[in-house]
C-alpha cells in the first residue's frame, strides 16, 4: 500500500467519525482554470483533516452578474457571507481561512 493511499483511507476513517457539522465551501471557478484545478486539489486536501463540503460552481454557467462578479478573480471560495481570492495560496492560508469562519 503507498503512502497516499494510507493517508486516504485514514482520512475516509476519521470524515465517518467526525462530529462537527461540515464547512459548507463554494468553489467559484471556469472551465480550463489550473488555478482553480488547484484550489480544489487544496480544498481536498484539508478535507482530508476536517469536514468540508466543496460545492463547484462554474461561473461561466451562471448569470451574466456572477461571471462579472468573479472573472477576475477566479478561483474565489464563499463560505456563507466569506470571500477568499485563492490563486496561488497554499494549504495552510486556506486552512487559516477556513479556521477563522468556522469559529
Amino acid at each position: 500500500m503507498r503512502r497516499g493511499d494510507l493517508r486516504r483511507a485514514l482520512a475516509l476513517v476519521r470524515r465517518r467519525t467526525h462530529r462537527a457539522e461540515a464547512l459548507r465551501v463554494r468553489l467559484m471557478e471556469r472551465p480550463g482554470c489550473e488555478l482553480c484545478a488547484e484550489a480544489h486539489r487544496a480544498l481536498r486536501r484539508l478535507a482530508l483533516d476536517r469536514p468540508i463540503e466543496i460545492e463547484r460552481v462554474d461561473i461561466t454557467a451562471g448569470p451574466q452578474l456572477v461571471q462579472d462578479r468573479y472573472v477576475l478573480r477566479i478561483p474565489v471560495l464563499v463560505a456563507g457571507a466569506e470571500e477568499l481570492d485563492a490563486a496561488g495560496l497554499e494549504d495552510a492560508a486556506i486552512a487559516r481561512w477556513l479556521g477563522e469562519i468556522a469559529h
